[in-house]
């Protein structure tokens, strides 16, 4: 799992640079996992995503070079991607 949390923060990293990107924002919700409803076979066979290291590797990747990382709580990314949406 450490491997693929590394590959995964690499990803992240890599597009933020090849595009310009300056800075990530993690949207996080601790608790997340006790609100999971998708059934009892489904929950039996779901591998859990270590959320919190993905999470460390991608700011420790910013900070080696030197992109901005703001983590926020989940719920206020939903709202805010949608905040200035204009319907015509």
């Amino acid at each position: 799992m450490r491997d693929a949390v590394n590959k995964a923060g690499r990803l992240v990293i890599n597009h933020c640079l090849k595009n310009g990107i300056g800075r990530v924002v993690f949207g996080w919700n601790k608790k997340q996992k006790e609100r999971l409803n998708i059934g009892a076979v489904n929950n039996q066979q779901f591998a859990q995503i270590p959320t919190a290291r993905l999470k460390e590797r991608i700011k420790q990747l910013c900070e080696l070079y030197g992109v901005e990382f703001v983590e926020t709580e989940e719920s206020y990314t939903s709202q805010a991607s949608t905040s200035g949406f204009v319907s015509h």
